[in-house]
């Protein structure tokens, strides 16, 4: 069944934002005549000593790509315009004006053509002071910032080239709703299927799906900011859910949408659905059945895994109930749902597996998430549905930045990254993942092993002051400490010595909560949590 509970209306006149707009304005590309470059320069100029030495090294020759774009071809057009860059390869530059082309074609003899940057229609986006951020999340920020998944962003991975197939209920409206324009006007959606009626059409039934799918890839600014976890990714929409009704046949629509999804190639799928009471209850199942390799679902995202399939599924809102199927598959990455500051929501279904694994594998925003509904407003609505598509997304992120690395690999290192992997819970599994710390396990930056081997002693804890941090065992004297409170953020970040193996950090000015511990020395790290106490 799809987890849509508790939807909640917040009114958007108490959440106000200070974003603003610049005066738009044409981006184009200018191409400049042959034979224009800057030639009065001499040869040991034009480039770096170690650009010199790795040429010498691999026997380059210098060429006409070496040589600068005219320094008063550049002064000259700064009086129309900006210049935002300068390319000596291509010899042309990106110039910012309220000119046309035709203007400037007219006015300037030097130019060969000018190509005029048609906007996404992505939203432009104006830092805030002391922001470092390079998107403006907007009612979306919590829940992004919360997996620390805009520190991929900021490097560039938003899902661009990598396939997400989203099989759900029903995505009514989807293709008419101006938060995904960009979808559609790029043509990312490249394929959809219905397969409680062998159809290609989607857009009825449930309006489910498109919730969903817009923590994945909506993004527009009106009428409030919004931005998804990874709005740069190919789609794939199935619709495998009926809602009139819950059967196993349902579970079998979920394996024939898995079967497509592989047989076109996706890298991620999320399954905000899941399956335990039938309406014949003769047919239900029971927690013994939840060993992950029993149900129809189970084996499906098994199989999918196996193909190399990245399955996350959201866990079920029947909190504090067990988890529903597929999310006790060893093949699926099971997702629950947390509240803003990070807390265990009250509806979260928790595990562990059947047979006694840990279960859900981690946490996100699905406590008052922020979605795009069938009015093409923002609402913010309670569910494990919603956890699940922000997980998806940081996986998509996370692929694009790593492309040959297996399930497997990606899994561990989210896990790794977790907020309680030292010590995971039933209703937790193993916390709050940080994607920007598992990029770094997965660049080799730190060790997984070493990771699971470590457990540090913090005391007081609770403290309101001075911590003592001890079994720093086989570190260096010198060690970094970092804290990131609930959302991901850091909020203390210092070098400390170490003596006997321990060291002592004030905390005093820092707010009432937990907050994750990382101490780090070179690529290895060590982890706990401090809780500070008012």
């Amino acid at each position: 069944m799809p987890y849509l509970v508790c939807m909640k209306r917040i009114s958007l006149l108490l959440f106000l934002c200070s974003t603003f707009f610049a005066t738009a304005q044409d981006i184009k590309i200018i191409f400049l005549k042959e034979n224009t470059k800057q030639t009065t320069l001499f040869e040991e100029e034009l480039i770096s000593e170690r650009s010199a030495a790795r040429r010498k090294r691999l026997n380059i020759a210098h060429s006409e790509f070496d040589l600068p774009v005219n320094h008063d071809i550049i002064a000259a057009m700064t009086a129309d315009g900006e210049v935002m860059n300068v390319s000596r390869w291509l010899n042309a530059l990106t110039f910012k004006s309220p000119l046309t082309s035709d203007e400037l074609l007219l006015k300037y003899d030097f130019i060969d053509r000018i190509q005029v940057v048609k906007s996404s229609g992505k939203s432009a986006i104006i830092k805030d002071v002391g922001e470092t951020k390079s998107l403006n999340y907007g009612l979306a920020t919590v829940q992004i910032e919360q997996i620390n998944l805009n520190c991929l962003h900021d490097m560039g991975f938003t899902g661009e080239n990598v396939l997400l197939c989203v099989i759900d209920a029903g995505f009514r409206k989807m293709d008419s709703l101006n938060y995904f324009s960009n979808v559609y006007l790029e043509g990312r959606v490249l394929d959809t299927y219905n397969f409680l009626d062998s159809a290609q059409t989607v857009y009825d039934y449930s309006g489910h799906g498109s919730a969903v799918a817009s923590c994945i890839v909506a993004e527009n600014s009106t009428p409030d900011q919004y931005i998804g976890a990874a709005v740069d990714v190919d789609l794939a929409l199935y619709v495998s859910e009926d809602v009139s009704s819950e059967t196993e046949i349902e579970e079998f629509n979920l394996v024939a949408a898995l079967e497509r999804a592989d047989s076109i190639g996706v890298d991620v799928v999320n399954i905000s659905l899941g399956y335990f009471a039938f309406d014949d209850s003769t047919t239900s199942h029971v927690y013994s059945d939840l060993d992950g390799q029993t149900t129809i679902a189970a084996i499906g995202v098994n199989i999918a895994k196996s193909m190399g399939i990245f399955v996350v599924n959201s866990a079920g809102n029947s909190g504090p109930s067990n988890i529903s199927t597929p999310c006790d598959a060893p093949g699926t990455f099971c997702v629950g749902a947390v509240a803003g500051l990070g807390e265990y929501a009250w509806f979260s279904s928790v595990g562990p597996s059947a047979d006694g694994r840990v279960k859900p594998d981690v946490m996100a925003r699905g406590g008052e998430a922020w979605i795009v509904n069938g009015a093409d407003s923002l609402q913010a609505a309670n569910g494990t549905s919603f956890a699940s598509p922000i997980i998806s997304g940081g996986v998509a992120c996370l692929i694009q930045a790593h492309p040959t690395k297996s399930v497997d690999e990606l899994m561990d290192a989210i896990r790794a990254s977790a907020s309680l992997f030292t010590n995971p819970n039933d209703s937790m599994g193993y916390g709050i993942p940080d994607f920007c710390l598992a990029n770094a396990i997965l660049n080799g930056n730190v060790g997984v092993s070493y990771l699971e081997s470590v457990e540090l002693s913090v005391h007081p804890n609770p403290t309101s002051g001075i911590v003592t941090i001890s079994g720093l065992t086989g570190i260096n004297e010198f060690v970094h400490v970092s804290l990131y409170d609930n959302l991901g953020r850091l909020v203390l970040n210092e070098t400390h010595v170490a003596t006997n193996a321990e060291l002592n950090l004030n905390v005093s000015a820092l707010s009432h909560g937990v907050y994750q511990l990382i101490v780090r020395d070179g690529d290895e790290i060590q982890r706990s949590a401090v809780c500070v106490a008012r």
